[in-house]
């Protein structure tokens, strides 16, 4: 029994993209980057891990069932904000009375801001880290606020973009992101996190090792590489990061790889052979199958995608 209860909880729903989450809660897609749901036209479900390939804001004006997020408990009642980074995930299990959803959530994949100075910027904004369980409490006026910035940016989402309304998404996304910074520092000044969680310090240093070049002079790194930097075992630092994302080491690794690919794509005064040079890789066809192993797309045909 108890192990059939375990291997229930074991299993993860991906939702890769924004209509699949809409498709899990009966919400209509109108554009595939981007969708802001409203939480008391969804049908409640419980007991089942989510792994979302977006980012995602949720305004929750009602507790509707105890939230896990990675191997903590998110901390949150209503009235609350609750942030989910791409491949993160969470599950909402069913306590005491069942109680309506209420609230409004911002989903958006990464792609929208993918060569912005938000894509820059967002992994800066703690909140989307596991190391915060913690939800982020908000008055009256602060949920106004965000509600008013929401309701602007659910205006613009249109099934194709023009050359302004994605701009505009945008600014407001960040508007948001930043009146989230101010309401954080409000609710967290007298409050620094006991620790920070392997999987994100794990995860920083790979993203260092390659934006500092050390891919270029000493290849692709290596998961026993980090495993010594955060002073642990390899086999210990794959447990963890095991448990806290359901992810390896290697796959977490190669999903960072993939994402700092496609920014340095975005950059055009870089070649295919340097952007591979940067990632570790010896040769420009060897980055390019990793590539597309990945993304089912060349990195040639990625940027080419990005002109049309």
């Amino acid at each position: 029994m108890e192990q059939r209860k375990f291997e229930e909880e074991s299993r993860i729903r991906n939702m890769d993209s924004v209509d699949s989450f809409n498709r899990y809660n009966d919400h209509e897609t109108i554009n595939p980057w981007i969708s802001i749901l409203d939480f008391s036209k969804t049908t409640p479900k419980f007991r089942e891990w989510i792994r979302m390939g977006f980012y995602c804001i949720m305004l929750k004006d009602i507790h509707c069932g105890d939230l896990k997020y990675g191997i903590s408990q998110y901390d949150y009642d209503a009235g609350t904000l609750l942030f989910f980074a791409p491949n993160q995930i969470y599950k909402v299990d069913k306590v005491g009375t069942l109680s309506v959803p209420q609230g409004l959530c911002l989903i958006f994949d990464e792609e929208l801001i993918r060569g912005t100075s938000l894509h820059k910027q967002i992994h800066n904004y703690s909140f989307f880290s596991y190391e915060h369980n913690e939800a982020l409490h908000v008055d009256e006026e602060e949920r106004n606020n965000l509600v008013d910035i929401l309701g602007k940016i659910n205006q613009e989402i249109s099934p194709k973009f023009d050359s302004l309304n994605k701009q505009i998404i945008i600014n407001q996304i960040e508007l948001l992101l930043a009146y989230c910074s101010r309401y954080y520092q409000r609710q967290f000044t007298s409050r620094q996190p006991l620790h920070q969680h392997i999987s994100d310090k794990f995860a920083e240093l790979v993203r260092e090792y390659i934006m500092t070049g050390k891919s270029d002079d000493y290849g692709l790194p290596s998961v026993h590489y980090f495993a010594e930097k955060l002073h642990l075992s390899t086999n210990y630092l794959g447990d963890i990061i095991k448990k806290e994302s359901h992810q390896t080491p290697m796959e977490m690794m190669h999903q960072i790889m993939i994402d700092q690919a496609k920014e340095l794509l975005h950059d055009f005064e870089k070649n295919i052979n340097e952007v591979s040079l940067q990632l570790g890789f010896s040769y420009a066809p060897h980055f390019s199958r990793f590539f597309k192993n990945k993304v089912g797309i060349t990195p040639l045909d990625y940027r080419r995608n990005l002109n049309r």
